[in-house]
């Protein structure tokens, strides 16, 4: 990881969230397929840490600014997002897989424009990964089921072909790595719908469970990718959130 994103992580962690506005810690277990050939399933733990000022916000992966209050209908902000899209090779059990290179995650400048439940997006690599951009449009809203928020949500992104070519492409040096086992391949631009929905339950006036299931399709160009053997994850998610 380079400096960049050590600093950025540094500013996520280190932003004092105990002041007088709403805020939550928590930890989230995560389980999630791969599209990339012979990767087993993924589980990992994320903090979950969330800070709701006026105008400043933090809610990991983001930190950024808005420019009208929070409570207004509508709202615009710009801000720095912690992209976790990447790759290890030796999570593959294939052999060749395994030659190829890290794919690491990113560092994106953000600015966003919301309207009611509707969001769009659009962000930035400034971390020099992979300089490529992504564009983005969202719908979700809270919904009221006995004790639970049900929040059911849908998302359509655009990535370039930058931002794509980091995930799914194969160099040149890559392939010859390979001994030519796997070729080089140049990733097209691509999108993803991603659909999926969270309930949270109160367990006490500060503590909640919170439980979710996300299921995102990449379009089929991916498939052609000599990495990937499929264009659909199914994600799992599990937490305690403790607000303040």
């Amino acid at each position: 990881m380079d400096i960049m994103k050590k600093t950025f992580l540094a500013l996520l962690l280190s932003t004092p969230i105990i002041a007088q506005a709403d805020g939550s810690l928590g930890v989230i277990g995560a389980v999630s397929e791969s599209v990339y050939k012979e990767t087993d399933t993924q589980s990992k733990f994320l903090p979950n840490i969330s800070y709701e000022g006026e105008h400043f916000f933090l809610q990991l992966p983001e930190i950024g600014y808005r420019f009208l209050p929070k409570q207004a209908p509508q709202n615009f902000a710009i801000g720095f997002s912690y992209e976790s899209s990447n790759f290890d090779p030796d999570d593959s059990d294939n052999i060749n897989i395994q030659q190829l290179d890290d794919r690491d995650d990113s560092i994106m400048a953000f600015a966003s424009y919301r309207v009611g439940p509707i969001s769009t997006k659009f962000a930035q690599d400034i971390s020099g990964e992979h300089d490529g951009y992504y564009a983005q449009i969202a719908l979700g809203y809270p919904l009221p089921v006995g004790a639970w928020k049900v929040i059911p949500s849908i998302s359509y992104r655009y990535m370039d072909s930058k931002m794509s070519n980091h995930l799914f492409g194969v160099s040149q040096s890559e392939s010859v790595n390979t001994g030519g086992a796997i070729a080089a391949y140049d990733s097209g631009a691509v999108s993803q719908i991603r659909y999926g929905v969270r309930g949270i339950y109160p367990l006490s006036t500060s503590v909640n469970l919170m439980l979710g299931i996300n299921h995102t399709k990449f379009d089929s160009e991916i498939l052609k990718s000599p990495m990937v053997e499929d264009n659909t994850i199914t994600s799992i998610l599990a937490g305690i959130i403790f607000s303040f």
